[in-house]
C-alpha cells in the first residue's frame, strides 16, 4: 500500500499542477507558484522545516523562472554579439529559437531542479544527476519536435515542461525508496 502511494504521489503530482495550470486559464507567471507548492505540499514530510522549505522552494522557483525568462534575451544578445545570427539554423529554429532552448530547456530546468532537490535530504546522488540530464534531455527533444510555443492551446510546450521537470524532481525526492536495500547472507 505504501508503495501505491508514492507511485500515485509521483505520478500524480505533475498532472495536478498542469491541471490546475490548465483549469485556471493562468498566466506564465503562475507557474512557478503552483509548481513549487505542488512539490512542496506532496513532498512535506520531507522538509526539515515545512515552512521554510515552501518559502524556499518559492523563491527557488521564481529564481529559476525569472533566470530562463530574462536569460532568452541575454544568450541572444551573445549569440548576436558573436556575430553568428545568420549562421545558425536548426530546420525551422533560428539563432531566437535557440537562445530560448538555451535558457528555458536547459538553463531553467537545470537551476530549479538543482536548488530544489538542496531542500530535501538524500538528494546528492549520481541517480539525482542522471535523472536531471534525462529530464532535461527529454525537454530538449520536446522542443524540437513541437516548436510552436504558444501558452494559449492545450499541448502547451510551458505545460509539458512543467510536467516533465516536476516529475524529474519528484522521482529524485523520492528515490531513496526505489533503492534496493542490501540483503545480508549468514553463512
Amino acid at each position: 500500500m505504501e508503495k501505491l502511494k508514492l507511485i500515485l504521489k509521483i505520478v500524480f503530482s505533475p498532472f495536478i499542477s498542469v491541471l490546475i495550470l490548465f483549469l485556471t486559464d493562468s498566466n506564465l507567471f503562475l507557474y512557478p507558484l503552483v509548481f513549487s507548492l505542488i512539490v512542496s505540499f506532496s513532498n512535506y514530510k520531507s522538509y526539515k522545516d515545512l515552512i521554510k522549505g515552501v518559502v524556499l522552494s518559492i523563491i527557488f522557483s521564481y529564481l529559476s523562472f525569472f533566470v530562463g525568462y530574462f536569460g532568452w534575451g541575454l544568450i541572444l544578445k551573445v549569440i548576436e554579439y558573436i556575430g553568428i545570427t545568420n549562421d545558425i539554423s536548426i530546420g525551422n529554429w533560428f539563432y531566437t529559437d535557440l537562445a530560448f532552448l538555451i535558457s528555458a530547456f536547459i538553463t531553467a530546468p537545470a537551476l530549479t531542479l538543482f536548488l530544489n532537490k538542496s531542500l530535501f535530504g538524500n538528494t546528492k546522488t549520481k541517480t539525482s544527476l542522471r535523472i536531471i540530464i534525462i529530464s532535461i534531455g527529454i525537454l530538449v527533444l520536446i522542443s524540437f519536435i513541437y516548436n510552436n510555443q504558444k501558452v494559449d492551446n492545450y499541448f502547451n510546450i510551458m505545460n509539458v515542461w512543467h510536467l516533465i521537470i516536476m516529475f524529474g524532481l519528484q522521482l529524485i525526492i523520492n528515490q531513496k525508496y526505489f533503492e534496493k536495500k542490501p540483503t545480508h547472507n549468514n553463512v
